[in-house]
């Protein structure tokens, strides 16, 4: 019985270990951001895959006022992991370092906003 409770515990801490995850990123490029192709004030979302590779988008702008495209954009991103046929979830949900109680703020975006998924 007990290297039966000792196989299962192993499985299921190695099925932990093992996890794949996503993480998205906003952020805003600036002159010594050289990774990106967007403008110097423009914000960015960045995608970092289980595997490491890093998809920067250009969002365009950070207001997400009238005529925008900012938040359709980052939703059609965050949709794209959630239908993935691996099953993804949203786990975590960090508002960067002044929490305004989500990632929006008087029509302007929460720099820092991160949004962590993973495989439950």
């Amino acid at each position: 019985m007990k290297k039966l409770l000792f196989v299962l515990a192993v499985t299921f801490i190695g099925q932990q270990a093992f996890s794949q995850m996503y993480i998205v990123t906003l952020s805003q490029s600036n002159s010594q951001v050289t990774h990106t192709a967007c403008p110097s004030g423009e914000a960015v979302l960045s995608i970092v895959t289980p595997a490491g590779s890093i998809t920067y988008i250009c969002l365009g702008g950070t207001s997400i006022g009238v005529n925008s495209d900012v938040i359709g954009i980052i939703n059609q991103e965050l949709n794209n992991i959630l239908g993935m046929p691996d099953g993804y979830k949203l786990i975590e949900t960090n508002n960067g370092s002044s929490d305004h109680n989500g990632f929006i703020k008087d029509q302007e975006i929460n720099y820092g906003t991160t949004w962590y998924f993973a495989v439950p």
